[in-house]
């Protein structure tokens, strides 16, 4: 039997670098999108053909979907602009799918889509939501999440899934605790925004990587997945931890004066509460979680403590 063909976007990143590591142990052969040599470099390191392109290449993603038996998209507008107008980013994220979906259409492939557990709005009571919890308002943030586009494309024939990624994907020294990290170290000082009792949402890396899989093989068309593990971790905890871990101290910013230092985004996503079950990943697709820490030791004793050694012996 032939090998089954992924086409990735964003495949040289944190989590589709794991998802490529996963599928090639798995047997499947492996095509990722490239925007650079050295992306290039690194995914033929990974076991992948890479294929140049980026976001905007709407001919060469709709060719690969359609020469793929699985395509999984993990490319964001904003991973190569931060600074890039939310409502140009969202355009260019809806063109990429719509690109990706034209070269399936008909053939019930499945289309795996990134999407996140803050589209559904927090319980009102703390508890935790699920899949079918109410969304957020169109005019909010995280209310233009990708699932908008769901019934189209399985009207098209597409065996289209969501992927709703916790807040704080961790693990292997990557993602935004580096990012925090990277912030922290420097000014010699890490924070948080008070109160920051919020309770968010992780999970690690490399069982987010898994459930990619996973829904490719079993996902139903038209289903949105959380891919999520602790939902009990407050904000402030993330912040304390990672600066423990540098030995710099942790200060308090009142929400306001965060929105004025580091925007009204980053501001959003320290305070925003998430308490996603994975409750229909483990009992429709038999998904478990296997991370050996959680996002707390993994900070004080894991991947990161580690990274911080790196850090400070760099700056020595």
């Amino acid at each position: 039997m032939s090998k089954q063909t992924i086409f990735i976007t964003g495949g040289s990143g944190y989590i589709g670098s794991v998802i490529i590591e996963y599928a090639i142990a798995q047997g499947y052969s492996v095509n990722a999108l490239s925007r650079s040599e050295s992306s290039d470099t690194k995914l033929r390191g990974l076991g992948a053909n890479p294929v140049r392109g980026d976001i905007k290449s709407i001919d060469v993603l709709t060719r690969e979907a359609s020469k793929a038996d699985i395509i999984i998209n993990m490319a964001d507008a904003i991973a190569s602009n931060w600074n890039i107008p939310q409502d140009e980013r969202w355009a260019l994220n809806y063109a990429a799918n719509d690109a990706l979906a034209a070269g399936v259409k008909g053939t019930n492939k499945p289309l795996i889509i990134t999407s996140g557990a803050l589209a559904a709005q927090p319980h009102p009571d703390e508890e935790e939501t699920d899949e079918n919890s109410p969304g957020w308002p169109k005019d909010h943030p995280y209310g233009k999440g990708f699932e908008s586009n769901v019934k189209t494309y399985t009207d098209q024939g597409i065996r289209i899934c969501y992927v709703r990624l916790a807040p704080y994907v961790y693990g292997r020294e990557g993602s935004g605790v580096r990012l925090y990290m990277e912030k922290f170290a420097p000014n010699g000082a890490g924070f948080f925004i008070k109160p920051g009792t919020a309770l968010t949402t992780t999970v690690h890396v490399e069982d987010a990587a898994r459930l990619y899989l996973l829904i490719a093989e079993k996902g139903k068309a038209g289903e949105s997945y959380n891919a999520t593990s602790e939902t009990d971790i407050e904000q402030k905890a993330i912040s304390e931890a990672i600066c423990q871990t540098l030995g710099v101290p942790c200060e308090q910013f009142e929400l306001e004066e965060a929105k004025a230092k580091m925007g009204m985004f980053l501001a959003m996503f320290m305070t925003a509460k998430c308490r996603a079950s994975n409750k229909k990943a483990r009992e429709e697709l038999g998904w478990s979680i296997e991370a050996e820490k959680g996002i707390l030791e993994d900070i004080k004793s894991g991947s990161y403590a580690e990274l911080a050694k790196k850090m400070k012996k760099e700056a020595a």
